[in-house]
């Protein structure tokens, strides 16, 4: 399995200095030296992503395919876009689509986001007209169980739904390392024909103590390693593992 990166490996570095490391792309300790045939450009990067940083990228890494994910910084603003709030914040997504195809990006994918913007089968339908507008497959990424219940797709019952209902979607195995903590049961069934479906189009990994997601890099097994081989072959995986900091710092 060849996991790629992230520029979530350098949280906090600007966009172009991150990809700068790219040139020795990091190893782990469970999937080796990561790969950068494929490369996530993040919210976590500082800065703005114009078209003067994709020509730059474009020019430094000709071998790389970059894209989007999530809320990365299109906007001299910084705007908390998910898929629930398509409507609310159409000049973020209309830029992020012109960079995403400037990019040349073969996919994007994006947080469920707040059931205070939309209701399910509402962000579902928001995750199709995404895919028409960015004129690529669209991704949901779910998220995990916290205490006001806010997140979309943070269930089981929810997950099950995203699978049924035809759109992509990515895989955050650390979210649903959470999720399985909090309800005491790994729905390993699910999960791996989640991961075997030709529509899960990306696949996350970092670590975490099933309590938050705290973005560390896996060195241990955990009940999702068992379902890696499941996972499409068409599908990118990326590590979200943080490389600058200790395994044990549980900061965000």
């Amino acid at each position: 399995m060849r996991v790629h990166v992230s520029l979530a490996s350098w949280p906090g570095l600007r966009h172009a200095e991150a990809a700068q490391l790219l040139s020795t792309p990091p190893a782990e300790p469970r999937f080796g030296r990561l790969s950068t045939a494929h490369v996530q450009l993040v919210p976590q990067s500082m800065g703005v992503i114009d078209d003067a940083l994709v020509d730059t990228l474009h020019t430094a890494y000709p071998a790389t395919r970059f894209r989007l994910h999530a809320n990365v910084r299109v906007l001299r603003r910084h705007v908390m876009a998910d898929l629930s709030g398509f409507d609310l914040h159409g000049d973020w997504f209309t830029q992020a689509a012109r960079i995403s195809k400037r990019l040349g990006a073969p996919a994007y994918t994006a947080h469920a986001g707040r059931r205070s913007e939309a209701a399910l089968p509402s962000m579902l339908d928001n995750a199709r007209r995404c895919a028409d507008l960015f004129g690529c497959p669209v991704g949901v990424e779910g998220h995990y169980p916290s205490q006001r219940d806010d997140w979309l797709v943070s269930s089981w019952q929810e997950y099950r739904a995203v699978f049924a209902s035809g759109v992509p979607y990515a895989i955050d195995l650390s979210h649903l390392h959470i999720l399985a903590t909090h309800t005491g049961r790994p729905e390993t069934t699910l999960v791996a024909e989640m991961l075997a479906c030709e529509r899960c189009i990306e696949v996350h990994l970092s670590a975490n103590d099933g309590r938050g997601d705290w973005h560390q890099v896996c060195t241990e097994d955990v009940w999702w390693h068992a379902l890696l081989p499941h996972i499409h072959p068409a599908a990118v995986v990326f590590s979200e593992g943080n490389h600058r900091r200790k395994r044990t710092d549980h900061a965000h």
